[in-house]
């Protein structure tokens, strides 16, 4: 069974082949760039970082909550100032289950979470990840203790 829990924990969602890096922005960039990037690539979030150090994150719903529910002018705001900075961003080790993460992102009303070993960015996990390594776990399950003995007839 330990295939199982293999195939349902952080480092299996960062180590997919394939897997896109997450959108990495400056600290100094303005709302409405960031904006334009997410709207480009159809990201949600993205992580904000100064070379390799991790800065914060930053979401679609910190630019509603923060600038168009407060009426801000996002030319004139910056990432870095309605992000969430680091040391207040809740993150995950590559150990934690999928399940675990499902959890943390519910009581705390969020959607992506960084994935680091101290202070180390690894990488961002979406509640999309978690989604989907949890039907894939399902569907393994399904297939382990479903096939008949001796394969499909």
């Amino acid at each position: 069974m330990d295939m199982v829990k293999d195939v349902y924990d952080v480092r299996s969602v960062l180590a997919e082949e394939g897997r896109p890096e997450p959108l990495r922005v400056a600290p100094d960039l303005s709302v409405i760039e960031f904006l334009d990037i997410l709207r480009e690539t159809k990201d949600e979030a993205a992580v904000v970082m100064e070379g390799e150090r991790f800065l914060g994150i930053v979401t679609e719903n910190d630019y509603a909550r923060k600038v168009e529910l407060e009426a801000k002018a996002a030319t004139r705001i910056t990432v870095a100032e309605i992000m969430t900075p680091a040391k207040k961003v809740i993150r995950v080790s590559v150990f934690k289950s999928l399940e675990e993460v499902a959890t943390l992102m519910k009581d705390n009303h969020f959607r992506h979470v960084p994935a680091m070993e101290g202070e180390k960015f690894l990488g961002l996990i979406s509640i999309w990840d978690v989604l989907e390594g949890i039907v894939r776990r399902q569907l393994f399950l399904a297939q382990y203790f479903f096939e008949p003995p001796g394969g499909p007839t």
